[in-house]
Order: C-alpha cells, then structure tokens, then sequence
C-alpha cells in the first residue's frame, strides 16, 4: 500500500482543490458524508474505521481531521474516539459549540487536545467569527473558555510567532431570506481581526463581525479562514516535519498502558508502554 498523509474532512467543509498544491507530501484527501448530531461518525466510531472504509489502499502516516460549521461535530467525535490519539492536527473552523454554561464536560474532546497542542506535541488551530447563536455557546465563548483554561493567560500572545496571515480581499454575497435577512454584499478586504493567540501547537484565531446578522461574517470563515488556515499551518507542518523521523516531529498518541506509533508500518499496532 502506498504511504500518504490523510486529512478527514466532511461534505460542510472539505478540503479546497486550490488548497491541494501546498501539500507538498503525499496526501489522501477524505470527505465523509455531513455528520449528524447522533451519528457524527456515520456508526464507523473510529480512526481506524473511517480509514479502512474510506483509505484502504493507503498506509496512514499523519492523520489531520478538519471541520467547519458544524461538520466540528465529526472532528469532536474523531478526537473522543478510542484511538483518537492518532490525530496528529484538528482544525476547527467556526464550528466549536456547546451548550450554556461551558464546562470542561462538554468540552472534553478539545480540552484533551488542546493540552496536546500546548505542549507541541499536536497542532490544534481554532478559527472562530463573533456570530451570537440563540441558547447555546458561541465559537467565541468556546474558544475563550479553552485558550484560558489551557494557558491560564486571557492576554493574547503568540508563542512562536504567527505565520503569515493574510487572506486576499474577499467578497461574500448573502441572498435574502426569512433566516439571513435582506440580499446583501459584504467587502472584507482583510480579515476583522479581534484576537490572534498561540501557545505552542495550539493557535487561536477569532475575527469580529462585519454583516449585522453575521451571516456573511460566518461563510467568511469557510471562504476565506478555511484555505488560510489549512495551508499556514498544516501544510507547513507536515511538509516541514518528516513522518518517518519520529525523533523530530512528535506523532505519539499515548492512552493508559499503551503507546501508539505514527510509523508506517506500525501505526495500528499497539505495543505495551515500557
């Protein structure tokens, strides 16, 4: 079987074609069916599922998972899998929801992620407008409640530096309708920066909202955020990190007793921590 990098993604924001050139490693791009709020996983339940079913000709080096909106729900789920601790990059975009109040509970699957990314042994890159949902939490409150909870800093600082940010001038056309209000076109000719924050791995990046209803300001996200992020930070790690150096670049997932190796050959096999 031919060695590959995987990114899973869902049908609500996949992968770009225009985005595919940056990765200059091999790379298997999968696009799941949309998840659903009681199956995100489509019933496959796991890492190793979703590639046997979706990547069977392929041996997984690293494995990326990428949401947006709320294909997020199927990136919370990879990560609250069992063998989850193969991801080695998440990527939400706009999607990290819970319900009112936010608790480390509800939060689980990121939190445990994220204290992953901290440290750099994962990358975990949060992309959030400032839309305000009826009755349950924000991307904003979300993503304020892990940066602080993780770093114990509300201050923004970035920890290396940031990559290069920038993103061309976008437009955004929203048609009228009883849910997105009057047919509108709204300019962003750089992103509405509100926070730029890293702290190792794991990077935040939340913009205000320029559309009232924020409707435009949450399809920015996918238009214009998604590409961003996918080729500045994950295209640059894996093409920078080489998979098979595992003294360089930190592909361990570990799980009580058992160590998981993102070696070629020994990816799905377990071995018993020393």
């Amino acid at each position: 079987m031919a060695e590959a990098d995987v990114v899973i993604a869902w049908g609500h924001g996949s992968v770009p074609d225009t985005v595919k050139p940056a990765f200059k490693r091999p790379t298997k791009f999968l696009t799941l069916p949309n998840p659903n709020w009681k199956s995100p996983l489509e019933g496959l339940g796991s890492v190793r599922g979703i590639l046997q079913k979706y990547a069977s000709g392929v041996t997984p080096l690293r494995v990326s998972v990428l949401g947006f909106s709320a294909s997020c729900q199927g990136v919370a789920a990879v990560l609250g899998a069992p063998d989850g601790g193969f991801v080695d990059a998440a990527i939400a975009v706009d999607g990290v929801h819970t319900g009112l109040p936010v608790t480390q509970a509800a939060m689980t699957p990121w939190f445990n992620f994220a204290k992953l990314a901290v440290v750099n042994e994962r990358l975990f890159v949060i992309s959030h407008s400032s839309v305000v949902p009826p009755g349950y939490a924000s991307t904003t409150q979300t993503a304020e409640w892990l940066w602080n909870t993780i770093t114990f800093e509300p201050t923004p600082f970035a920890a290396p530096p940031m990559p290069d940010l920038t993103v061309p001038p976008t437009s955004v056309h929203v048609s009228a309708g009883p849910a997105t209000g009057k047919d509108r076109t709204i300019e962003y000719p750089a992103p509405a920066w509100k926070g730029k924050r890293r702290a190792g791995g794991l990077v935040v990046l939340g913009l205000s909202n320029l559309d009232g209803p924020g409707t435009a300001d949450h399809i920015y996200q996918a238009k214009a955020m998604l590409p961003m992020v996918l080729t500045q930070f994950l295209a640059k790690r894996w093409n920078e990190m080489d998979p098979h150096d595992m003294g360089q670049a930190c592909f361990i997932g570990a799980l009580p007793r058992v160590v998981y190796s993102f070696h070629p050959i020994q990816m799905f096999l377990p071995a018993e921590a020393a």
